[in-house]
């Protein structure tokens, strides 16, 4: 049986190989000789990134060993020194992350080559840092380029660090060390990007300090990494700020919903009337209906929430009253307490000339703000037009008798007594411009028959 067996296999293996074309094999053997060229190259580069740490660290001794001197110390040698390192590290750094990022270096060649990358990228970063701190110019790429690069040091030499080999366990001890601490330079790094301008580089900063943990899980649950000291809210708004200013649309829908998270008022208000602003510019009108309504179903009591209303009342009013009609219909069905619903919706009752109805929703909405003075005023207005309306009535109507002309003429009273408090109340509410107020006093005071009150009115009118 195990004859059998052994007969059937060895006939397929055969038949795979002899079912091989000619262009099959060359294409296998292309294969071979690109794996082997990919593979020399990588370690080719590997091995000149290494060159470059043992030059930088050579050249790191010599600049201790003649600081060591004090007096006799060696300036010209320090100095030459210290201009070879930056460079010479931003080389291993170059040839060491692209040989690691490719599947044919040796695991155990890693640890040392990521413990390299780490140690110059260290040098570049410390020498970045001193150099902004100084208020002197810096070199962000080269920043950014170590910070990045430190991070991926650290996780590498983590994964293929042996904490039994006692060299490597001091130094996985001092990366432990080390590493947590990397997440916020990515904040830091992202608010050098923005102040620079460099939105692409603050971008793929913040992208780095957000997704953070989840690229190293090793430093999720590192309680510097999930208690940071720097809201990734905070650098989304800067970033949504700068990008609002340069128009960049794209940007600002990245981190429009991040930057709503960052804890400040006016930033969080800032976020909700910039999103409609830029759509309104760029001519997208349902776009642009439909971020007003959002913001105000964030808070519809709110500042942005009211202004989201009487921006979409103003743009329906443009269309016409039955757009303004279901607009408005909308609006108190979804916020019933919302003084600007009710207000709008009385609006649109008062701009059909229908005060009986407009009165009732300017009358909500003083009820849920007393010190809402444009309610207020439209309460009174709404009076005194009607009183207007009716009195105009009668005087082009023949009365049959002297009691239905005094009817009529007590109803106008009346409707201009209503009106009176809702005057006088607005004028303590905003006293600046008498010419809103002044003028329906002094006809509703002489129709009521307080005519010293009236005569007040023509004082300031005047």
């Amino acid at each position: 049986m195990k004859k059998i067996l052994f007969t059937i296999a060895l006939a397929l293996l055969t038949g795979s190989v002899m079912a091989q074309t000619p262009e099959e094999k060359a294409a296998a053997k292309a294969a071979k000789a690109a794996l082997k060229e990919a593979t020399k190259q990588a370690n080719k580069q590997l091995s000149e990134g290494m060159s470059c740490y043992t030059d930088v660290q050579t050249m790191q001794q010599t600049i201790q060993m003649e600081q060591q001197k004090g007096e006799n110390s060696n300036d010209r040698l320090i100095i030459e020194n210290e201009a070879k390192i930056q460079p010479r590290s931003l080389e291993g750094l170059g040839l060491l992350t692209q040989a690691l990022s490719t599947e044919y270096i040796k695991d155990s060649k890693k640890f040392e080559a990521y413990k390299a990358l780490d140690y110059m990228s260290t040098m570049i970063l410390n020498s970045e840092l001193v150099k902004a701190s100084k208020k002197e110019p810096y070199d962000r790429a080269a920043l950014s380029a170590a910070v990045f690069a430190i991070s991926e040091a650290c996780h590498g030499q983590l994964v293929y660090g042996k904490p039994d080999d006692q060299m490597q366990s001091a130094v996985i001890e001092a990366v432990k060390m080390k590493f947590p601490k990397m997440h916020a330079y990515f904040a830091y790094l992202c608010q050098f990007c923005i102040e620079a301008k460099d939105m692409e580089g603050a971008e793929k900063a913040l992208d780095a300090y957000i997704n953070f943990p989840i690229k190293y899980p090793e430093m999720a649950e590192n309680e510097m990494v999930k208690n940071p000291e720097y809201p990734a809210a905070q650098f989304a708004f800067n970033i949504f700020f700068t990008a609002f200013n340069d128009k960049n649309s794209e940007l600002m829908n990245k981190y429009y919903d991040l930057a709503l998270q960052f804890d400040n008022k006016d930033s969080h208000n800032f976020v909700l009337r910039a999103k409609p602003q830029m759509l309104k510019e760029q001519g997208k009108t349902e776009e642009w209906i439909a971020a007003l309504k959002e913001m105000i179903a964030i808070d519809p009591s709110s500042e942005v929430g009211e202004i989201g209303m009487q921006q979409l009342m103003a743009h329906f009013n443009t269309v016409g009253n039955e757009a303004v009609e279901a607009y408005t219909k909308e609006l108190v069905e979804k916020y019933p307490d919302s003084k600007v619903a009710n207000y709008c919706r009385g609006f649109a009752f008062y701009s059909k000339s229908d005060f009986a109805n407009a009165i009732t929703f300017f009358q909500k909405s003083v009820e849920l703000d007393p010190e809402y003075a444009d309610g207020v005023y439209n309460c009174g207005y709404c009076y005194y037009q009607n009183a207007l309306e009716k009195a105009r009535a009668i005087s082009g109507k023949k009365m049959k008798s002297q009691a239905a002309i005094n009817e009529a003429e007590a109803e106008v009273r009346n409707l201009f007594a209503k009106a009176a408090p809702y005057f006088e109340r607005y004028r303590e509410l905003d006293d600046k411009d008498a010419s809103k107020w002044a003028s329906p006093l002094k006809v509703i005071y002489n129709n009521i028959g307080e005519k010293d009150k009236a005569a007040e009115m023509d004082a300031y009118l005047n």
